[in-house]
């Protein structure tokens, strides 16, 4: 009786030590799923464009940005839910329209700080149509757990690139939010050498040094700011912007026209919250 509960003991040491030995082989040598090796030349383009068609608006006025912003929130809220495969993709897509349209312009109407203070009010109505969407459902409501979380990610997206608009209150975080929609733009162009399998686990040092590099750019036409902050809000904006995409691309459904759209609106809105909170530190 001894021996053979020493033997399972053994077995079961041996069967824990082999998969520790996994898990570190796994850290040391990572595997990539199929789809994270595939370019996506749409959802570049797509995250170029609405870069610099934001940019363009920070520049003109406040309001055309909120406006671009609600555009870009459109743009992935018509997406987002069949890119994670939601089971109620009408209900996710309004609840997070919603919140695309209503969290830019409660940004641009306060004159005076906080700017985002009506900010929640539209979150707060973005999750009423999501709660009361499911509770209208007549489908049996499958996988309810994963259609709220697939809306809510959604929703926070899309609150969180509401944070671009107090960033025009300011000359100087203006020229930081230009300089992050550039650094934006180049960071997509990275996502270029996806299929490169030398270059891939490079991917976000090249986003980020492309990123820096158009912030110095940017930086060096505006006339300001300095480099050391402009080239920062660069490196760190391509890279949220690159991890963004990046974690989007394992998704099963982003080869699709929508899905890598919705990828490129998210990486393009994600970075307001970054630019910010840099924008608060070094301008103040």
């Amino acid at each position: 009786m001894d021996d053979r509960a020493t033997e399972v003991t053994a077995e079961v040491s041996e069967t824990r030590a082999s998969r520790r030995a996994r898990r570190e082989a796994l850290l040391r040598d990572p595997v990539l799923p199929a789809l994270a090796t595939v370019p996506r030349p749409l959802a570049v383009v797509a995250t170029v464009v609405l870069a610099a068609l934001l940019g363009l608006a920070l520049v003109a006025d406040p309001v055309v940005l909120a406006a671009g912003l609600a555009w870009a929130g459109i743009v992935l809220a018509w997406g987002w839910p069949g890119l994670h495969g939601s089971s109620s993709r009408f209900g996710s897509s309004l609840a997070i329209g919603v919140v695309a349209v209503l969290g830019p312009a409660a940004a641009v109407v306060p004159a005076d700080e906080p700017y985002l203070r009506l900010v929640p009010v539209a979150v707060v109505a973005g999750l009423a149509v999501m709660f009361v969407h499911q509770m209208v459902r007549r489908d049996g409501r499958p996988r309810l757990t994963e259609s709220i979380a697939v809306t809510s990610f959604g929703i926070a997206v899309v609150t969180l690139g509401a944070a671009w608009v107090p960033l025009t209150r300011s000359g100087r975080a203006a020229d930081l939010a230009v300089i992050a929609f550039a650094a934006v733009a180049a960071s997509a162009l990275g996502d270029l050498v996806t299929g490169l399998a030398r270059l891939r686990p490079w991917m976000l040092p090249i986003a980020m040094l492309l990123g820096g590099g158009a912030g110095l750019v940017v930086a060096a036409l505006l006339g300001g700011p300095d480099s050391g902050p402009a080239a920062l809000t660069g490196l760190l904006c391509a890279a949220v912007a690159h991890a963004v995409r990046r974690v989007l691309t394992v998704l099963p459904a982003i080869g699709t026209f929508r899905a890598q759209l919705a990828s490129g609106a998210a990486s393009a809105l994600v970075p307001g919250v970054v630019v910010y909170v840099l924008s608060l530190a070094l301008v103040g």
